[in-house]
């Protein structure tokens, strides 16, 4: 592995890595101080993180710069792209990554077979995948989400692109982080978003296992969400707060435009939540405007 001009946050991650992993097969390289030996190793952006396979070959990794993650992905990638599986190792497969998929694929669906290795291959990185000899007279493809404990299956798989969808909605955290990349396929569903503004990944992972089970079982109407509000100070204001504020949540209905800021004062557990979106769906709540905001600044003054 290979990990270039590290910022603070990475250095220390780096270092859990090589406490698990061991010195000798996770290293660093300043490509400041060595460009030659990055540029022959391809690198030309930091940081960049690769594993390197004795017969030449390369990964990239593409996830959160956290040890956890890495490390999973250094396990995957030392893997077959696809295992085999039967009755007897199925349980102990489907928690060997945070997600997994299993086919069960009838041997007469040779195109599906293909297809379902070609996503191995491609998504072999990010997730693990296995082929069982448990087959039933209809193919079908299961997944075990391991981050949010959810299972999925699906036999719709005619379609050229049922595949692909079903590895991307199983594979997607229940509680996802909000960004301007992530945010048009959120707003596109119609359900209403509860965003938490947080600092910094503790205050995240906090909020996400306090949430999980509410957001599961909302997950038809609405979509959890955190943000960084560091990095997006404008849609903290956009959500009823003064430009900087972070712990704090608030619900939007992307359909007609309301915002309702938690305003109770009440630390954000699950409980205080779910009685605020109770709050709302009664009434008892009123829609956030600019404008009754800057009258209740006026008023202040």
């Amino acid at each position: 592995m290979l990990d270039s001009e590290q910022s603070e946050p990475l250095e220390t991650e780096w270092e859990a890595i090589q406490d698990i992993e061991g010195d000798e097969r996770v290293v660093s390289v300043d490509c400041s101080e060595r460009p030659k030996l990055c540029a022959e190793l391809g690198v030309w952006s930091f940081p960049a993180i690769r594993l390197y396979h004795q017969d030449g070959r390369q990964n990239r990794y593409r996830g959160p710069r956290k040890a956890a993650p890495i490390v999973s992905f250094l396990r995957r990638a030392l893997r077959p792209a696809f295992s085999y599986v039967t009755t007897k190792n199925a349980t102990s497969f489907i928690s060997i990554d945070d997600v997994v998929f299993v086919g069960h694929l009838a041997p007469r669906d040779v195109s599906l077979r293909n297809q379902f290795q070609a996503a191995a291959q491609k998504y072999r990185d990010r997730f693990s995948f296995a082929l069982s000899s448990d087959v039933k007279q209809q193919s079908a493809v299961s997944c075990s989400n391991n981050w949010d404990d959810m299972q999925h299956s699906t036999t719709e798989l005619s379609s050229p692109t049922a595949l692909e969808e079903f590895i991307k909605m199983c594979s997607t955290p229940l509680i996802p982080e909000l960004t301007r990349r992530s945010e048009v396929s959120l707003y596109q569903t119609g359900k209403s978003l509860v965003h938490c503004f947080v600092r910094n990944d503790r205050e995240r992972d906090e909020y996400v296992a306090e949430m999980r089970p509410l957001a599961k079982k909302y997950q038809e109407y609405l979509h959890f969400t955190t943000t960084d509000a560091n990095e997006y100070p404008d849609a903290v204001e956009m959500m009823g707060f003064v430009r900087g504020a972070s712990g704090v949540l608030s619900v939007q209905n992307p359909n007609n435009g309301d915002v309702f800021p938690y305003t109770g004062g009440q630390p954000l557990t699950a409980g205080v939540v779910e009685a605020f979106l109770g709050d709302i769906i009664q009434g008892k709540v009123k829609p956030w405007t600019w404008a009754a905001a800057a009258a209740e600044r006026h008023e202040e003054l």
